[in-house]
């Protein structure tokens, strides 16, 4: 081959500076090809909402390098809107305003066709929504169309091909293109925005489609974005491959493009290579723009294709030369002529080697974006500029494009008849279409419609630029509170009413969400064109769920007005206020990372604190009821039990317990604990606590480790104690029905009893009388009759005397044979230096520290305890902990004869026969803050679990209704529930609809059935009903667990099992459930099994009026 010809092969590889003048001339005149219809845009309308934020300043909040997202994106700011936008609504706004400002009838609309990938519903489509616009005019084609970002596209070439077909009636066709795009937190969330766009289509058009030939097409299926997860708003997104399909799509719909124009317009048959259409053919570009920097990047890759597409045609001229000169053509071409060629440095093999080799080239990419750079300041500046204002709006992004198009060169006088604008448009999965626009005159007449539309009449209408620079800048935290409540929204339940933004953030003209009624309706309302906007403050007013009505505080709880004091005072304080914001919202709802249960013994448990507790427990796998023994029996009998019973009347009847068939029969007792064993705990130590404390020590140290904070892989104490630097940051918080309680009955029972004949055991007594009888005896002998009655008395002491339950029932029958009684020296220790004292010394926790006794709703009441401390910012985490044992040897001969006196506890022998059974057991739960949870997630411990997030707790609420000892005001309960339930809504945006149709219901019914509307289970029906409402209570799934445990006392293993339920999406039957309850009426009684659930509503009740609620969401809640 000769050096010529290999010089003019290279050169032919970059357009030349000659070329781009001649190809500038070119562009001056409208083609006579086509059908001279001139079907295109008419007008055009975009929508935005009026909030936004820098991304320079989302940097600073999310601790990025400067220019992360400014300068690696492209990208100056994002359109931020909550969940009382939606694609109706904007695409509302957007319809609505294109109609006023160009003064379009309705009636002569015959087509309207919408493009949108963020779905509402599976069947109903935005296009049906629309037609609320147009009045009595009902012949109007045209539908939703639906394929991620090209929806939008699909929809323009249908108007397109419907004004070109004979069914064209002379109407105009309207496109909307709509889309919120929103991402779950990570790399692509600074790539959100929100947008819609409504473009007015018909014949005679001033950027006309004229030529329906000048596109072409790339399909193929490949997963790189898309939304499988119908629970969620939020895509599965391959962030490479969705960049590599990009490129594939624009570089095949690039190639064939140029093909077609150039068989079009003749230059196929042309052999100068020169003339060829390339990256420098079109006046403007349009490309689809997730972000700023991928156009960037894309439009150099085009002079690729250039390059390589020119190259291969040389190449083609060159063979078929050198067939006819019989040259040789194997001589390479040297790098340094293509250099002096195309004054940059670009090998040969970038022309040659598989294109898709090149994509993850960085000099390659540096090299074209340094030779592109001139024409892209030229041709796409002004269809970006709005783009990096308002972020990613899928389906609407090109056509923003070519509203800045318009809006830039045309305010400038640049946009003139003659010049060309190519459009690129790509959706995921994905489809691409490359087509060209031409700007032109329209007809003097108008053609049929009587009307002309130009271009100066949609840079007027547009005002883009202006409207754009009158937002509001909100703060970069508002994008997390916004996407929350749109992330609520979505998988909320009916009803549901948003909540942000206000009205007063919105542009005037805007049609917003009212809300979703009982039966999924949405309804919507329209701002007056004539309203106001709020004045837009400064980057520091910011409007969370938590302080939207702020001022209604007289309608709000005490407890809340306390969180939303927290929050105001970091809003309006000085210097890091933003910062301190930030972290107060986040201390309200705080994190739980870790658990535990110590399970009386069972079927499957027969270590109190079995690392499978809690798994068996909601799987419904244990039992943890027994029989008690007979000694226990005979020490409730010995009570001189009497039970009142109250007649229609007034009457009183006297019912004394006189039998052991009418005392309590079966119990959830412990099993043994040995703190030295299992913990290295000192026995000495161990010594100075009582069952009870004990069992929340244990609970507590075992949460610890579930959390991660201590090793624990050992009984060497120092292995269950903190880290020096989590020490004065823990707090430990301890409930307990009867603290202290068994060290102090016990203690007293055992002087009393070194004082009587019941120091001495049953056997002893026996062998007293026998000798007694003996003595008494002329022979000193007995009857052989005495003697088996003796033997079968002894038989049953023994019989009855050695059925303890393995702990401390012992303690009867050893006081006698101790010696003296010595007074314990330990007995003060024990009765004040309670469980979280000792907690604390065990495991080095220095923060707050303190005990909580609200009989049954003590663990409730202590987790709104310690929920308080960390808003308040006294610890960064708390320890709950909670211990009784109410059915020990010690206490079930004075707790069991005081439930059996009021008629609470049952007599019945089966459990799924039985009512009321005292159970015992204890509970841990870690609770901390997100922003503490997240740094040890940062830094992990080696040698400890790793830190997690098992549950989120959302909201506490404890109070007292002052009204009885032991009955439950069914009033109070029901208000203060609606209550919770408001708060909630107010703080967190979770509607009752939403609780109850995405969560479970932990129930605290003991089966005290005094009476049916006495009952713990008649008194929650109804205070649920009062509040959800019976649709919304039906679908409200209830749980309960004490059918496996008894009744614990103040220790609530449904906070716990709230937890795990949250996690592991399964829950617990409620056993022994066979028959509807009519007084009850219908209600969702839970079976057990795999549930699918984002909430679980905590209800605890206690004596001497005490009420609790908690609110728990799963990890994964926004």
């Amino acid at each position: 081959m000769s050096h010529a010809m290999a010089v003019g092969a290279v050169a032919g590889a970059i357009a030349s500076t000659a070329y781009r003048r001649a190809s500038s001339k070119s562009s001056t005149t409208t083609p006579s090809r086509g059908n001279g219809l001139h079907i295109g845009i008419l007008a055009i309308e975009f929508y935005t909402p009026r909030t936004y934020i820098s991304q320079s300043a989302l940097e600073e909040h999310t601790s990025q390098p400067k220019g992360r997202y400014t300068l690696g994106l492209g990208q100056d700011a994002m359109a931020v809107t909550g969940d009382a936008e939606d694609v109706n609504s904007m695409a509302l706004t957007a319809v609505q305003s294109l109609i006023e400002k160009y003064g379009i009838d309705t009636k002569d609309v015959g087509r309207l066709e919408v493009g949108t990938e963020t779905l509402i519903d599976k069947s109903k489509s935005t296009k049906t929504v629309l037609m609320d616009l147009f009045g009595d005019n009902t012949d109007v084609e045209g539908a939703t169309v639906i394929n991620a970002c090209y929806g939008g596209t699909a929809a323009l070439l249908n108007a397109f091909a419907w004004c070109e077909s004979s069914a064209y009636d002379g109407r105009y066709a309207i496109v909307v293109a709509v889309d919120i795009a929103a991402y779950a937190r990570g790399p692509a969330r600074p790539t959100c925005g929100a947008g819609a766009v409504a473009v007015l289509v018909g014949r005679d058009a001033p950027l006309a489609f004229s030529d329906p030939r000048e596109r072409a097409t790339h399909a193929c299926n490949v997963y790189d974005f898309f939304k499988p997860d119908h629970s969620v708003e939020y895509p599965v997104v391959d962030g490479g491959l969705s960049q590599v399909c990009y490129y594939r799509a624009l570089e095949d719909c690039y190639s064939k493009f140029c093909d077609k124009v150039d068989r079009l317009e003749g230059r196929d048959k042309d052999g100068q290579s020169d003339k060829f259409f390339n990256a420098e053919s079109a006046d403007y570009f349009v490309f689809h723009a997730p972000y700023n920097k991928l156009v960037q990047k894309s439009f150099g890759r085009m002079h690729l294709v250039d390059a390589r597409r020119k190259y291969e045609r040389k190449m083609k001229q060159m063979e078929l030369e050198e067939k006819k000169s019989d040259e040789d053509n194997g001589d390479a071409l040297p790098t340094q002529v293509l250099q002096s060629v195309t004054n940059i440095t670009l090998p040969e093999e970038y022309l040659t080697k598989p294109i898709e080799e090149t994509y993850s080239d960085k000099a390659l990419e540096a090299t074209l974006k340094s030779v592109s750079k001139s024409s892209y300041n030229q041709r796409l500046t002004d269809s970006n500029a709005a783009s990096k204002l308002v972020g990613n709006t899928y389906t609407a992004s090109v056509f923003l494009g070519l509203a800045s198009l318009i809006d830039g060169a045309g305010k400038r006088g640049d946009l003139t008849p003659g010049k060309t604008v190519v459009v690129f448009s790509y959706g995921s999965g994905a489809l691409a279409t490359m087509y060209r626009l031409h700007v032109r005159d329209p007809t003097a007449d108008g053609g049929e419609r009587k009307r002309v539309f130009t271009i100066q009449d949609m840079v007027k209408n547009l005002n883009l630029s202006e409207r754009l620079a009158s937002r509001e800048e909100i703060h970069p935290s508002e994008l997390d509170l916004a996407l929350e409540t749109r992330a609520r929204m979505h998988r909320s339940g009916s009803p549901y009413s948003p909540v942000y933004p206000t009205v007063g953030r919105m542009f005037p003209g805007t049609y917003f969400l009212n809300g979703i009624d009982s039966k999924w309706v949405r309804t919507y309302s329209r701002l007056p064109l004539d309203s106001e906007p709020a004045p837009a403050g400064t980057s520091g007013m910011l409007a969370p769920p938590m302080v939207l009505r702020l001022a209604e505080r007289d309608a709000v709880s005490s407890p809340v007005k306390g969180m939303l004091d927290v929050i105001t005072r970091a809003r309006t304080s000085s210097g890091t206020a933003l910062d301190t914001f930030t972290d107060a919202e986040r201390r309200v709802a705080c994190v739980i990372t870790g658990t535990s249960a110590g399970l009386p013994c069972g079927d499957e448990v027969a270590n109190i604190f079995d690392p499978m507790n809690l798994q068996r427990l909601v799987e419904g796998k244990t039992q943890c009821i027994r029989p008690i023994s007979g000694s226990l029996k005979m020490a409730m009998l010995e009570k001189n039990v009497v039970q009142l019973k109250k007649h229609p009347g007034g009457k009183t009847e006297r019912l004394p317990i006189t039998s052991d068939k009418d005392v309590i029969k079966v119990a959830a007792q412990l099993g043994t604990l040995d703190l030295n064993a299992s913990y290295g705990v000192p026995e000495g130590l161990a010594e100075t606590m009582d069952i009870a404390a004990q069992v929340a020590v244990a609970a507590g140290l075992e949460a610890l480790k579930s959390a991660g904070l201590v090793s624990g892989k050992s009984n060497d104490a120092s292995e269950w104690k903190l880290p020096e630097k989590y020490r004065d940051t823990t707090g430990v918080v301890y409930a307990s029905s009867f603290p202290a309680m068994d060290a102090a009955v016990g203690e007293v029972m055992r002087f009393l009893q070194s004082k009587t004949v019941a120091a001495a055991t049953a056997e002893r007594l026996v062998f007293t009388l026998r000798n007694r009888l003996l003595r008494a005896s002329p022979d000193r002998e007995l009857t052989a009759d005495d003697e088996a009655a003796f033997a079968r008395l002894l038989f049953r002491v023994r019989e009855v005397e050695g059925g303890g339950n393995g702990s401390d029932d012992a303690s009867l029958s050893s006081t006698a044979s101790s010696g003296p009684y010595e007074f314990d020296r330990k007995f003060l220790f024990r009765v004040l230096v309670l469980g979280n004292a000792q907690l604390a010394q065990l495991a080095g926790c220095r923060g707050p520290n303190t005990q909580t006794n609200a009989a049954c709703a003590g663990t409730t009441q202590a987790i709104g305890m310690a929920q308080d401390m960390l808003i308040s910012g006294r610890a960064e985490r708390v320890v709950v902990v909670a211990g009784d044992n109410g059915p020990g040897a010690t206490l079930l001969p004075w707790l069991g004869s005081g439930f059996r006196a009021l008629g609470a506890a049952t007599t019945k022998e089966a459990v799924e026969d039985a009512g009321m059974i005292i159970g015992a057991g204890g509970i841990g739960m870690v609770l901390e803050t997100e922003a503490s949870c997240q740094e040890r997630m940062a830094s992990p411990m080696p040698g400890f679990q790793p830190c997690r997030i098992s549950a989120r707790l959302l909201a506490t609420q404890y109070s007292n209704s002052a009204f009885h000892g032991a009955s439950m005001d069914r009033k109070h309960i029901g208000s203060e529930l609606k209550r919770f339930l408001n708060d909630i809504e107010l703080i967190h945006g979770i509607s009752k609809a939403e609780i109850a149709t995405h969560g479970v219901y932990f129930s605290h019914e003991t089966s005290t059935h005094a009476s049916p509307a006495a009952s713990c289970a008649g008194n929650e029906i109804a205070a649920l009903r009062s509040a959800f409402g019976d649709d919304l209570l039906s679908k409200l799934l209830i749980l309960n667990t004490k059918g496996f445990t008894g009744h614990p006392m103040g220790v609530s293993f449904e906070d716990v099992a709230a937890v795990e339920v949250l996690l592991r999406q399964v829950v617990p039957p409620v056993p022994n459930y066979k028959q509807k309850d009519d007084y009850l009426g219908d209600i969702k009684i839970s079976r057990g099994g795999p549930y699918a659930c984002r909430y679980a509503l905590r209800f605890a009740a206690g004596f001497g009026s005490q009420v609790a609620f908690a609110l728990y969401a799963s990890a994964q809640h926004e």
